[in-house]
């Protein structure tokens, strides 16, 4: 299924040589072989690489090691400018030695709106500690801002489907694409209770070990999403969680009376 992505855009070698390039050319793929060829060339060895459309034209945004490289950086780039179809060149200078972060880009966007990355140790801050710290009003404030969080996104997203099973589907995946879980199942069953099954939940895995469920915000999110998208109010239970021992999180969501 694939391996683990490092989404920060960084490269951390302490005792290697970095650099990074934005390059901007026509959307050819010829280009991408002038480019390869030419790093080939002067020795560089590519650490990562992001390519993107912007219509008629490429942005690649690379980092190099060129430790190895004998070629000045500043005739890189001039060589690089001079490459068919190129059209700019933009040096992305190392922090400091052997560490190169992609400062060029700014904001993150998720299917064109905004969006911000939330590493492990505020996804704790967020997930645990409040719930440690202010105990069952932390929980219950958890739940109602996922139960914002999810009336929001149904909103965001709901255009892009053209049914509700088009959009569940669209909500397991991005739910992945994020890094929030596996969500092997959302479905509805035939009374009306809809079952949400996830692996690896991020809220429940940053609050092991527990003796309870601790799925609260996602519990909301369920919520809300299902009152944007069946008009009823649902009661959701946590009925299986990974902080407590259990091989994946599980949540059934039944209209409330």
């Amino acid at each position: 299924m694939g391996s683990a992505l490092e989404l920060l855009r960084m490269v951390y070698l302490p005792d290697r040589k970095l650099i990074g390039l934005l390059i901007t050319a026509v959307n050819r793929p010829e280009v991408l072989h002038d480019l390869t060829s030419f790093l080939v060339k002067h020795n560089m060895k590519p650490l990562y690489t992001n390519i993107a459309s912007l219509n008629d034209n490429i942005e690649i945004t690379i980092f190099l090691d060129v430790s190895k490289t004998k070629t000045p950086i500043n005739k890189v780039v001039k060589d690089i400018s001079g490459l068919k179809d190129v059209k700019d060149v933009h040096v992305i200078e190392p922090l400091f030695k052997g560490l190169v972060i992609d400062t060029a880009h700014f904001p993150i966007l998720l299917l064109g709106r905004r969006a911000w990355i939330i590493g492990e140790a505020m996804s704790k801050g967020l997930f645990r500690d409040v719930k440690v710290e202010f105990g069952e009003a932390g929980r219950v404030f958890l739940y109602h801002l996922g139960v914002e969080v999810g009336k929001s996104i149904y909103r965001s997203y709901k255009d892009y489907a053209a049914s509700d099973e088009e959009f569940l589907l669209l909500i397991r995946a991005l739910v992945k694409a994020i890094g929030w879980g596996i969500v092997e199942e959302f479905k509805p069953l035939p009374n009306g209770t809809y079952v949400v099954r996830i692996y690896d939940n991020i809220e429940c895995a940053m609050c092991k070990p527990s003796k309870e469920p601790t799925g609260d915000f996602f519990r909301g999110i369920i919520a809300g999403l299902l009152l944007q998208l069946t008009g009823k109010m649902m009661l959701v239970e946590e009925v299986k969680c990974i902080a407590k021992g259990d091989p994946y999180c599980e949540f059934l969501a039944k209209p409330r009376q």
